[in-house]
């Protein structure tokens, strides 16, 4: 069997530090060894393939997306890759689908004409995939991605996570590229953000290095919170 070196790229090593994945979120290996991209194609044939070039070193760099929740794995050639990926959607939220997806708990009175049956039903219908739909939504929206992220943030991690979840709101908000470590001005960014990710960066592989963590995280929410506003008044 062919010997792969499957390096992990920039992106994939800072969302190892939260253990999991949420739905859409895209994974980047570097791929080194004999292989073709054929190869590559088939392994990734049941992910969402977002590029796949080859690098001047003759290494293969992927990019996918996987919208399976669970343990994902992945075979190429002698090397397998573990993805456990977790749903956006807060257990609270699933509760609330559940119970008014329950048939139980449809009322209908008998009473009622044939066609008064088929429009209280066909309401129904229509109200949980509203309900469905702005879930599905939900979920996808960066901000709410964000702040469930932020959420776990604490002292022990804080390094890693505050640069990964505002890296990745960045990303999803303008197409960029930031969580793969490239870091182009697009507005409304500006420089002044892009030194604070920087230094985030360098605090990260600066383990003796320390700082006021509740600071950054205030100054995250801040630089977020000022995207959404010019990002709201420029639509």
């Amino acid at each position: 069997m062919k010997k792969i070196a499957i390096g992990i790229f920039l992106l994939l090593s800072l969302l190892s530090f939260s253990k999991e994945y949420n739905i859409g979120d895209k994974i980047t290996l570097k791929i080194e060894g004999v292989i073709d991209k054929g190869e590559i194609e088939k392994a990734l044939e049941d992910y969402k393939i977002s590029s796949l070039e080859k690098d001047k070193d003759g290494s293969y760099i992927v990019t996918f997306t996987t919208y399976k929740v669970g343990e994902n794995e992945i075979q190429i050639g002698d090397k397998k890759l573990k993805i456990d990926v977790v749903s956006t959607i807060e257990p609270s939220e699933k509760e609330i689908y559940e119970a008014l997806s329950n048939p139980n708990n449809t009322y209908i009175e008998t009473d009622y004409p044939h066609m008064g049956i088929l429009a209280t039903i066909a309401g129904i219908i229509a109200v949980i995939t509203a309900f469905f739909m702005h879930l599905v939504d939900r979920a996808k929206d960066p901000y709410i991605i964000f702040k469930k992220g932020m959420s776990k943030v604490n002292e022990s991690n804080w390094k890693e996570k505050i640069s990964l979840e505002l890296r990745r709101y960045i990303d999803n908000m303008y197409g960029t590229n930031f969580l793969g470590g490239e870091y182009n001005i697009v507005s409304p960014i500006t420089e002044e953000d892009i030194d604070f990710i920087k230094n985030m960066d360098y605090l990260k592989f600066a383990p003796n290095r320390d700082g006021d963590y509740l600071e950054y995280k205030k100054r995250t929410f801040e630089i977020v919170e000022r995207l959404r506003k010019e990002k709201k008044n420029s639509v």
